[in-house]
């Protein structure tokens, strides 16, 4: 609990301002309250210091990083990272030789990609952050340095995606796709997420999915299966080693289960008022299905599921926001918000409960690399 703290001040701190924000008329005293969130957001995450879990493969790997001559003349294919996000790093190091420096430099970069995106799909900043933060975003700000910025990268491709301008989509998903590989399963969607789909369809897949959690079927596992026998001895070794460590043996009735529960019903049955609220809502009706759907499916490995559905998680910063609005009794309202405000809270704890997320901040403490390693390695398999 203490180690979640900060975390839960953060979140605490974004609701004030979200409830203020709500009720000044004044544009100038918004305009102030965006500004005091974004710094805000910078001065936590972008001097956070050697904290969860990415930091040690990122921060040896920066430090072998040699100069631009040397890397342009080395195969692409054994650079230790995409091409936009190695070239990114280099320049940060060809700047300062700081880790840290990079570190900012990459918050910056998706403080300013996450504040265009949400001031575009929602009227509150400060609520928005607060969503961003409770549901991923804590994870995605510390511990997904090349995927923040291409999921990022994508949410602003979304205008391009609502206009049906293929070529500036793609091109932008291209982009994305050189900071993280995940971000190429963004194209295809292209022809799925604007599409009004069927309310009943989306009803039954989302039962099936409850269904293969519920009763805990191996979907994954008896995919890889099917084609072990064309699979590399390697690969086969790898996956099979992966998936025993993987291996999901959490509560099935838990917390998170509830909520994604209530989320998928309030979806549907909200899902007519909610295309309404916005032009094109259904690119972020479907993207909170998807995220539904694929956590609830893969399931039996947390981390793929976490992982494959994480790309999607922006379908909740905006839908949650959304159902707010949909609501017509103030009371059911003010009973959706109490449930948004005690369940990120919860949410918060449990994600950042663990000593690997310790957190402290550079501008005030100082702490070498030797140290947080042992740190690290002492509590790897803390839960």
């Amino acid at each position: 609990m203490i180690n979640a703290l900060p975390y839960i001040l953060l979140v605490i701190f974004y609701g004030g301002f979200a409830s203020y924000y709500a009720v000044v008329e004044d544009n100038t005293k918004k305009t102030h309250i965006n500004l005091i969130c974004v710094v805000a957001f910078v001065l936590f995450f972008g001097f956070r210091g050697l904290i969860f879990y990415d930091w040690s493969n990122y921060y040896p790997e920066f430090n072998s990083l040699t100069n631009i001559s040397t890397l342009l003349n080395t195969n692409i294919l054994k650079w230790q990272w995409e091409p936009g996000f190695m070239l990114l790093i280099l320049a940060c190091k060809t700047l300062t030789n700081s880790f840290q420096f990079s570190v900012f430099i990459c918050c910056l970069l998706n403080t300013i990609l996450l504040v265009r995106f949400l001031i575009r799909y929602t009227n509150n900043l400060p609520l928005g952050i607060m969503m961003f933060l409770s549901m991923n975003g804590i994870t995605i700000s510390t511990d997904l340095m090349r995927n923040s910025i291409a999921i990022l990268i994508f949410l602003n491709a979304i205008p391009f995606l609502e206009n049906r301008k293929l070529i500036s989509y793609m091109l932008l998903c291209l982009l994305a796709s050189t900071f993280h590989i995940s971000a190429l399963a963004y194209i295809p969607l292209y022809f799925i997420l604007h599409r009004k789909i069927n309310k009943n369809v989306l009803l039954i897949l989302f039962i099936t999915a409850n269904i293969i959690y519920l009763l805990q079927i191996p979907i994954f596992r008896n995919s890889i299966h099917l084609i072990s026998g064309y699979l590399m001895p390697k690969t086969q070794l790898w996956i099979d080693t992966y998936m025993a460590i993987d291996s999901s043996k959490g509560s099935i009735l838990s917390i998170g289960y509830i909520e994604r529960l209530i989320t998928g019903i309030l979806l549907f049955c909200y899902i007519d008022k909610l295309r309404t609220i916005r032009p094109k809502n259904d690119i972020f009706i479907n993207s909170l299905f998807l995220f539904l759907i694929i956590f609830l499916s893969f399931s039996e490995f947390r981390t793929i599921s976490m992982r494959s559905s994480l790309i999607f998680s922006y379908g909740y910063w905006i839908i949650w926001i959304d159902l707010i609005k949909c609501f017509h009794y103030r009371k059911n309202r003010y009973l959706f918000i109490t449930f948004l405000a005690v369940y990120s809270i919860f949410k918060t704890i449990g994600n950042c409960h663990s000593d690997i997320a310790q957190y402290y901040n550079v501008l005030f403490e100082q702490k070498s690399y030797n140290e947080r390693l042992i740190f690290f390695r002492q509590h790897f398999n803390d839960k």
